[in-house]
């Protein structure tokens, strides 16, 4: 059974989200983790996984630069895990291939247009339900400007919830330790799980 054990972190409005960072190695089993955020989905999340990519880019001088994916973060109304990914994807990645192809669910994102090519480009990544947030907010509320806002912005615009503790720890990032960073992410991915369940009222 998978444990979220990392930090937890209280959101404004007094729910709670647990976290659980890996470092994925070659023999890194994170099957139960997925299987845990996808369950949660689909009992307490209108289906849907929230999700962020990050990326590094590599270069040489014989090769043109190229978008590595990373990390990974997924968030639902209860959990958010975040995958730091090795430089070179094993077998063991392969469930998070299926994961994203799962049309079970669908991958909630903001901006996501581009990380969506970069992930098939570079990685043969397809996410096969997905779901640009801002697009959706913005057919909602028709107010055509939010489509194009980030997922700070976009969460003001949508819930005006407080957004102080956000602020401070992103106004600081820097000097912001592991513990800070996790929860940032976890704060942000509770945001967008807000707006896609407002939005879907």
């Amino acid at each position: 059974m998978a444990s979220f054990d990392g930090p937890g972190f209280m959101m404004v409005d007094n729910s709670w989200i647990q976290t659980k960072a890996i470092d994925v190695g070659s023999s890194t089993d994170i099957s139960p983790y997925l299987s845990k955020i996808l369950e949660d989905s689909v009992w307490n999340g209108n289906r849907s996984i929230i999700f962020d990519v990050y990326w590094d880019v590599e270069s040489s001088v014989d090769t043109k630069s190229r978008w590595r994916l990373c990390s990974v973060k997924f968030s639902t109304k209860n959990f958010c895990l975040f995958l730091r990914l090795p430089s070179s994807f094993g077998d063991n990645l392969k469930d998070l291939y299926r994961f994203f192809a799962s049309k079970f669910v669908t991958f909630v994102g903001v901006q996501i247009q581009e990380d969506l090519a970069l992930l098939k480009e570079n990685h043969g990544i397809v996410i096969r339900s997905s779901l640009e947030i801002g697009k959706l907010a913005a057919v909602a509320r028709g107010t055509p400007i939010v489509e194009f806002l980030g997922t700070r912005e976009l969460a003001h615009k949508i819930l005006w919830y407080d957004m102080s503790r956000l602020d401070s720890i992103q106004s600081k990032w820097d000097e912001a330790g592991a513990n800070d960073r996790l929860e940032a992410a976890a704060i942000e991915g509770w945001l967008i799980f807000n707006v896609y369940d407002q939005l879907q009222q």
